[in-house]
């Protein structure tokens, strides 16, 4: 008697909790807080694309998905599609899904000094690839410089560092750095780098960096590290006087200057890319930067006029 009186009086809840599993949060059911046991493997391929046939129009098919949309999909066909779509459930979230396959990338992901805030913001992988098919290597959702400018189309402000609007500046600049007609990724890494930036190689943060090869290797990828160790040339810059190498005399020393300092990495309305202002601290000043056939001159706040002539004959020319 004692028990049968124990149970009725445990029967109310016992209800509810089923009534909650079940029924309350059924708007709310997604693989994550659902046991895969609820979801049959079935013994054959269910035909998915037959109905979703815009998954599979794309030139690169995305591996598991030629293998079986059961890879990454949990379908219990009694829901879907008559009741909704609300049958058809991951098999993990995003990006644990993706690193199921991708786990070198994850352990690189989790070592690196600096990660591409899009890995992990908003639709993570799929900000840049498609889950499905894509006609653009890499599964990528549209090509390298329009993934990129998707984002970078406004001024981000990331862990308190402001980041220019590029497709804007590179819609309204006369001259663009000629690398970044190969793709972004010629100089940045897509998802982390060790290096400042997403940059492939070192590249000093601030204004001032000691002059050596190695801490501006990232420039030197593409440019002739003479500018910067040989004081005298006819052949590695068009910054010179005479046989005096100008970009020597910027930046030797253990307080040399930026490259950024005076280039702009992007796109500029100067020839060589030279920026209008120099950010010092709180101020800016103008370069007033103006090229002639043989050299040029500037007005920046850190010198007065300064003319250069690279057939001056002077210098031991």
């Amino acid at each position: 008697m004692g028990n049968s009186l124990f149970f009725l009086m445990c029967l109310p809840v016992i209800l509810l909790i089923n009534f909650i599993n079940n029924d309350f949060f059924a708007g709310e059911k997604t693989a994550y807080n659902n046991p895969v046991n609820n979801y049959t493997r079935l013994s054959v391929e269910p035909k998915c694309t037959e109905c979703h046939t815009a998954i599979v129009e794309k030139k690169i098919l995305h591996a598991p998905l030629k293998e079986s949309c059961i890879s990454c999909h949990l379908v219990n066909i009694p829901d879907h599609p008559e009741k909704s779509p609300k049958g058809l459930f991951l098999t993990k979230k995003i990006p644990d899904l993706c690193y199921t396959c991708h786990d070198k990338l994850k352990k690189e992901i989790d070592t690196l000094r600096v990660v591409h805030l899009a890995v992990s913001d908003g639709k993570q992988c799929m900000n840049c690839h498609s889950p499905h098919s894509s006609d653009e290597k890499k599964l990528l959702v549209s090509t390298k410089k329009e993934i990129c400018l998707n984002c970078h189309d406004k001024e981000l402000s990331i862990l308190g560092r402001k980041y220019t609007n590029i497709k804007q500046l590179l819609s309204k600049s006369k001259v663009i750095h000629s690398a970044i007609e190969g793709g972004c990724s010629v100089c940045h890494k897509a998802h982390g780098s060790e290096y400042n930036y997403l940059l492939i190689s070192a590249y000093p943060k601030g204004i001032y960096a000691p002059a050596k090869k190695d801490t501006f290797a990232f420039c030197f990828e593409c440019h002739d590290s003479d500018l910067l160790e040989l004081s005298k040339t006819t052949t590695a810059t068009g910054f010179r006087q005479g046989k005096q190498n100008l970009h020597f005399v910027h930046l030797t020393g253990e307080k040399g200057r930026s490259c950024t300092v005076c280039h702009d990495a992007h796109a500029s309305n100067n020839k060589f890319l030279i920026v209008d202002k120099v950010a010092y601290g709180k101020w800016e000043f103008r370069v007033n930067f103006a090229p002639t056939d043989s050299g040029g001159s500037c007005l920046p706040g850190c010198h007065g006029l300064a003319k250069y002539n690279r057939y001056a004959q002077k210098f031991g020319f």
